[in-house]
């Protein structure tokens, strides 16, 4: 019918280009596709490194075939019909029902067989043996040379050090010179200052703590100046001091006036012979009555 059109007899053609433009696009496009173009009939010039449309049939030649044969696999590392070496391994069954004849290929972690040369020297190691070392094998060569002889045997005398004898040295027990004294906070000869009473006719005593201050064990002898009052006198009067932190040292002084009265002082020296400097001076003062 004139002046109708079916939709099935529609027909979309592309718009034709001029051949002068397609000359063009070709030789600007020659430096993007080196590998050239292919001109397929009915339509524009694709390059040949294209894709295939969608929808596209592949076709191959009866002579090629579509892919390789399938090459050989095995899951098992081809261990499936392995034997071990000597024909072991198996059961019995497959060894004509004759089980002496199986062998094993590991390595027990259970008793040896009883009667076996394994059993026999299994049973020859006791767990007890090699405890007291080889010294108790009663079969064991005694060494007997001249060089052992004695050499174990015990000293029943015990050996004590001599203990080196403290002398004293009076010329030492002098006052210092005056100097600034921390534990007084002033200027004075000695370190501190000692007092107590006693009676005229019984006397009596005190106990000095010296605290060490060297790192070592240090000797030391003490006294009184010779312009001290005769009635005192200290003891010990030598020793071995402590190292620094460590107990201090105690002498005791003693006073015996005699029948003596009133105030009596003396200066007592605590001498440290290698540590001069670290000596220590004090004033005792005796009130008798």
């Amino acid at each position: 019918r004139r002046g109708s059109t079916s939709p099935a007899s529609t027909t979309t053609r592309p718009n034709p280009v001029a051949p002068t433009a397609y000359k063009s696009m070709l030789l600007l496009s020659l430096p993007l596709f080196p590998s050239g173009f292919v001109l397929l009939s009915g339509g524009a010039p694709r390059s040949s490194l294209a894709p295939p449309r969608t929808g596209a049939a592949l076709s191959m030649r009866d002579d090629q075939a579509t892919r390789d044969d399938a090459p050989g696999q095995s899951f098992d590392n081809d261990m499936s019909g392995w034997k071990p070496p000597g024909g072991g391994g198996g059961g019995g069954h497959g060894l004509g029902g004759d089980t002496s004849k199986f062998t094993t290929t590991d390595s027990p972690d259970f008793l040896p067989e009883e009667g076996s040369e394994e059993a026999k020297l299994a049973s020859g190691i006791s767990y007890t043996d090699g405890m007291m070392g080889s010294q108790a094998d009663p079969n064991r060569k005694k060494s007997t040379g001249p060089e052992l002889a004695g050499a174990l045997d015990s000293d029943p005398d015990i050996y004590v050090p001599e203990v080196e004898e403290v002398v004293a040295d009076s010329s030492l027990f002098v006052l210092p010179e005056a100097s600034w004294k921390l534990s007084k906070m002033e200027v004075s000869q000695t370190d501190e200052d000692l007092e107590f009473s006693c009676s005229a006719t019984e006397g009596g005593a005190m106990k000095v703590d010296v605290k060490p201050v060297c790192m070592t064990f240090e000797d030391y002898y003490c006294g009184f100046t010779s312009d001290s009052h005769p009635a005192f006198s200290v003891s010990p009067d030598a020793g071995k001091m402590e190292r620094r932190n460590g107990p201090p040292t105690t002498v005791t002084v003693t006073c015996n006036p005699k029948g003596a009265s009133g105030a009596l002082v003396g200066y007592l020296c605590f001498i440290l012979p290698e540590e001069r400097d670290f000596s220590t001076f004090y004033k005792v003062t005796c009130n008798s009555r």
